[in-house]
């Protein structure tokens, strides 16, 4: 599986262009680690490489790295500073080349109280539905997306599931019995 991959020795110009990204490999595959500032560029040096252009995004998702402690209990502990850290989600984008059969992760950290990051619409119009995906469930907007809104779960739907401090036993807003048939125009 390994042999899918780009490894730290096929990519030297990409570390020569961001010494700042972090790379580690986990089970064989490669993670590189960029800040979320530097997004747009690293879209632009995978899309337009010479030897691995990187022409199909593959996936984008999120992890949330908010501690079970302050999950479990909001408030009977003193990890409110948790909610709001800068280091909080972890964007995951899977990116492969076509030409040249290999693949590359790239790994952007985002919190804050309202998070947001560029979107790779622009590059990558896969992007689409994966960027929506990943604001219905976590709560990160894309910048430049061109229609951020809910894929998965209804408009009225308050809150993001997939974050740690979403209510497990919380309620949501009753709605009217809707007709299908009619909300589509085709009555």
């Amino acid at each position: 599986m390994a042999h899918y991959w780009l490894l730290k020795d096929d990519l030297k110009d990409f570390f020569e262009k961001f010494p700042q990204a972090d790379y580690h490999e986990e089970f064989d595959q490669p993670n590189i680690r960029i800040p979320a500032s530097n997004l747009a560029k690293v879209f632009d040096f995978f899309k337009d490489h010479k030897t691995y252009p990187m022409d199909m995004l593959l996936d984008v998702t999120a992890v949330d790295y908010l501690t079970s402690d302050y999950a479990e209990r909001p408030n009977l502990t003193a990890r409110e500073e948790d909610l709001y850290s800068e280091q909080r989600f972890d964007l995951v984008y899977h990116f492969y080349s076509v030409a040249a059969n290999k693949r590359v992760r790239v790994i952007a950290s985002c919190g804050g109280e309202h998070p947001e990051v560029i979107s790779s619409y622009k590059w990558w119009q896969a992007a689409h539905f994966l960027e929506r995906e990943v604001w219905d469930m976590f709560g990160i907007k894309f910048k430049d997306h061109p229609d951020l809104r809910r894929v998965l779960l209804y408009e009225e739907f308050e809150g993001h599931p997939l974050r740690k401090d979403y209510p497990t036993l919380g309620e949501q807003p009753r709605l009217p019995l809707r007709n299908a048939e009619q909300d589509n125009g085709r009555a």
